[in-house]
């Protein structure tokens, strides 16, 4: 397959924004591509901007493969399961503020803290458009964060034993859901490119 310079320099411009896997196909695409076009009009750089123009420039693929990416689907999950379980949460501590007030105040402005910062990250990698990378790393260190702060609550409720209540049981349901929801995501998130 002939190169050219548009061509190599589009290559270059999804390099630096995808995964070298995902540039790798796409490269091979992009090079088919090229040679059809080579075939049909016989000008390179004709050929070369058909080509481009045909495949779709770098922000269009880029956006496409990040809305697609799995660090993606798994933060928007955990940002639509978030306010749900915060707010049942939430409810628990105000209606059972007795077992509420034996967490040390560190500890609260810890787990907000940390809370907070998943919170950014799950915006981070939904909002993203151009880096794969830094969506999939974002959504990793949210989702592990998450299931860690879940985790956590869950193991401080049981330690305490607050009185039981319909909120409490809403509230423990959906954090173990979000656990779920991490331990499905962690894997491929680690795995994929």
């Amino acid at each position: 397959m002939a190169r050219h310079e548009l061509i190599e320099r589009h290559l270059q411009a999804l390099a630096e924004r995808l995964p070298a896997p995902m540039v790798d196909e796409l490269a091979d695409g992009l090079l088919a591509s090229y040679d059809d076009q080579m075939e049909r009009l016989g000008d390179p750089d004709a050929a070369a901007r058909a080509a481009i123009a045909d495949f779709g420039d770098a922000d269009t693929v880029t956006a496409a493969f990040v809305r697609a990416s799995p660090g993606r689907q798994a933060a928007f999950r955990l940002l639509v399961a978030g306010p749900i379980v915060g707010l049942s949460w939430g409810a628990v501590l105000l209606t059972g503020d007795a077992w509420a007030s034996t967490i040390p105040v560190p500890s609260r402005l810890t787990f907000g803290f940390l809370l907070g910062s998943a919170v950014l990250l799950l915006v981070l990698a939904v909002r993203e458009r151009r880096r794969y990378t830094t969506v999939r790393l974002a959504a990793l260190g949210a989702t592990g964060t998450v299931a860690v702060l879940d985790t956590v609550i869950l193991g401080t409720v049981l330690t305490l034993l607050p009185p039981p209540s319909p909120l409490l049981l809403v509230a423990l349901i959906g954090s173990s859901a979000r656990i779920m929801l991490a331990a499905q995501a962690i894997p491929e998130l680690v795995t994929h490119p």
